[in-house]
């Protein structure tokens, strides 16, 4: 076995973890998460598959924290 072998036999894996964190990353900043703690997860070869489908149903805390201040604007002119 030569030596650049071991880097090679890991590099689907590699390829597969980026393209699952970039999107992670994306949705962590377009919901107002935690981008750090969403990107390592879908970096995690095995798991980013399940990791990225509950990022996708997450809530999106800006749009919640919006309508939030939309209810109490409207509760305090009442």
């Amino acid at each position: 076995m030569q030596p650049g072998n071991g880097l090679i036999a890991f590099l689907p894996l590699i390829i597969i973890s980026i393209v699952m964190a970039i999107p992670a990353n994306m949705l962590a900043k377009e919901k107002g998460r935690n981008v750090l703690k969403w990107t390592i997860p879908a970096a995690i070869p095995g798991v980013n598959f399940f990791f990225l489908w509950f990022f996708v149903g997450a809530a999106n805390l800006r749009l919640e924290r919006k309508i939030d201040q939309l209810l109490q604007q409207t509760q305090n002119k009442t």
